[in-house]
């Protein structure tokens, strides 16, 4: 597991890492890294490579600026959309605010709660047991490159990819959860990434694994439960549904 924490008070940092390697040490949690940051621009220029195992530990006010840690959580998510953010702020009356900046944070924690240790321990506890139970199940993943590294995202959580318009080189990824997050490769190259991954239309990439309708009147393909609808080229029908087909014993959940 790796922790990031945005802190511009020294001591307060001190006391975070202090209580990190504790409940690690407790708890038996591997620790490959803590690193603490006193400025949004150190942290946003050492953000690391995107993955599961990122733990964010950010306080809302930074240098006086009472949103820097907002600010920077929508950063994080985008970019690491699979990494953990938890606010640790005396701030308790922006804890709405957090939710219009979408930074689907596991946990708000005042500094004047009674026992922060006992509220980071049972937040670590259940991002260690979230992040076995991922790699138990042992899910189809595909490596993408999002910002300046790489990220393994499960199959299941991909709906499609439509292109970026206004660069070439990137494609937006919608995810299951609702987030769209930008990646690196055109849908040309990221339809070679997988036999789950079909071009239905020149603008879109959809994963296979996910249709559950194909409407051939309106010429759509839709997708999961709460579906969003695809576009599908008529050219392309007979084409999806012997992909479709040919994956059927492929069980993804």
């Amino acid at each position: 597991m790796n922790f990031f924490i945005l802190e511009d008070q020294w001591i307060e940092q001190i006391n975070l890492e202090k209580v990190l390697n504790s409940i690690a040490k407790e708890q038996q949690i591997a620790v490959a890294t803590i690193k603490a940051y006193a400025t949004v621009d150190e942290l946003t220029a050492h953000l690391p490579a995107p993955s599961m195992d990122n733990v964010y530990l950010l306080g809302l006010e930074v240098a006086g600026d009472t949103k820097a840690g907002l600010k920077v959580s929508r950063l994080v998510r985008q970019y690491d959309p699979y990494a953990t953010i938890i606010f640790i702020t005396v701030h308790d009356e922006l804890l709405p605010a957090t939710y219009r900046y979408q930074a689907a944070a596991l946990d708000f924690i005042s500094k004047g709660t009674a026992n922060i240790t006992e509220r980071l321990r049972q937040d670590i506890v259940l991002v260690n047991q979230k992040i076995k139970q991922i790699k138990q199940l042992n899910q189809p993943t595909i490596l993408l490159k999002i910002g300046t590294g790489y990220t393994r995202i499960a199959l299941a959580d991909i709906l499609y990819f439509a292109p970026n318009p206004r660069n070439s080189h990137q494609s937006f990824l919608y995810l299951t959860n609702g987030q769209q997050v930008t990646v690196h490769g055109s849908l040309t190259s990221l339809e070679r990434g997988s036999q789950f991954f079909f071009r239905s239309h020149r603008h879109c990439l959809i994963n296979i694994t996910k249709v559950s309708q194909i409407n051939t009147h309106d010429h759509t393909v839709v997708l999961g439960l709460t579906p969003p609808i695809c576009p599908l080229s008529r050219l392309k029908t007979a084409a999806l549904l012997n992909q479709l087909a040919a994956v059927t014993n492929t069980k993804i959940n």
